[in-house]
């Protein structure tokens, strides 16, 4: 296949390159590095795309931002995919509310622009969003809630579910801006025959993250472990709770349906109930790995944050023969090597 990821350097989407390009697919991975832009240099990825371009000769790095019509439709004329992968964002719902308009147009304007340009020049192609579960906004805090000693819990159901409703609820600009990309993917199935899936996605991680405070927790958390440094948790006491998934079983997921397209799809995609933690869950599994205390601090709630969010795998589940191949120990010890090797590369 000739596959087109966005977002290439990004943690999804150099796990994608490396999933399919282990396949032997030919890959134009195009990043145009705004993550460092918007997050500073410890969210820069150019180290993830000079790893990939050193490891595979069918990936070919494109410098290009996806918001660039005219670049982005030459590419589009130029090649021709079979699939696109489009992990490219801004992804922080704390850093939209700052940047509204850019936001829009990175993950709204910038997720039409790639569906409208496969509809014109690869339409049998098949388009993989990346969507959030941040569609829902607050809606999942109104669910019935058990406190427990160390988390929050459901009173009453296993996980959330794709049924989960998008309205009158407040998102902040980033769960805007990805309901609008969202629904635009599902349109251009039911409109325009395109082939295309979308994945709401929880939280996602592996060694390839480029943690910082307003993205990507667990290794920003595993890294204040390494560094001695005071965390600030913000809001619930610490006990709101996540479903982590690494981001090699999403691309695995990934590939799946791209191998069999279910058009118009929507999937809630993260680590379940198996892979759910609380953030003070999450200190004593750090602690027990690093051998080293956790510092922190409460903070007040962020605007817009779920208490609980556990992903109903469900309905993806019960189209593709999928599991979660990698658990909760597994997954933090990969952050821990991945961060000391870069402290000693650093040195």
């Amino acid at each position: 296949m000739r596959i087109l990821i966005t977002g290439a350097a990004g943690l999804v989407g150099y796990n994608c390159c490396e999933v399919f390009a282990a396949r032997g697919d030919d890959i134009v991975a195009v990043d145009n590095f705004m993550r460092a832009k918007l997050f500073g240099n410890d969210g820069n990825t150019r180290e993830n795309a000079e790893a990939l371009s050193r490891k595979y000769q069918n990936i070919r790095f494109e410098s290009i931002d996806i918001c660039n019509r005219l670049v982005m439709e030459g590419l589009f004329r130029q090649e021709c995919f079979d699939l696109t992968i489009h992990a490219a964002a801004q992804p922080s719902h704390p850093k939209s509310i700052e940047i509204p308009f850019e936001d829009f147009e990175i993950n709204a304007y910038g997720t039409l622009l790639l569906l409208e340009l496969a509809r014109l020049y690869a339409p049998s192609s098949t388009f993989i969003f990346c969507s959030t579960n941040k569609v829902y906004g607050e809606n999942p805090n109104a669910l019935p809630l058990v406190e427990k000693e160390t988390r929050y819990d459901y009173d009453g159901i296993d996980g959330i579910d794709e049924a989960m409703s998008l309205d009158q609820t407040m998102h902040t600009p980033f769960g805007v801006s990805k309901v609008a990309a969202d629904l635009y993917v599902q349109e251009y199935a039911h409109l325009y025959g395109l082939k295309t899936g979308v994945f709401r996605m929880g939280c996602i991680t592996g060694p390839a993250a480029k943690a910082v405070e307003l993205h990507n927790w667990e290794p920003y958390f595993m890294r204040a472990n390494l560094t001695g440094r005071t965390l600030t948790v913000f809001g619930f006491k610490g006990k709101q709770v996540r479903d982590v998934i690494d981001a090699r079983d999403l691309a695995r997921a990934f590939l799946l349906f791209s191998e069999s397209p279910r058009s118009g799809e929507v999937y809630n995609m993260g680590g379940g109930r198996e892979n759910s933690i609380s953030l003070v869950e999450s200190f004593g599994l750090i602690e027990s790995i690093t051998g080293r205390p956790m510092s922190y601090m409460l903070g007040p709630p962020r605007v817009g944050d779920h208490i609980c969010y556990i992903s109903s795998l469900a309905k993806f589940q019960s189209h593709y023969p999928w599991k979660i191949e990698i658990g909760l120990r597994e997954i933090f010890t990969d952050l821990y090597e991945a961060l000391r090797r870069d402290e000693l590369h650093r040195h």
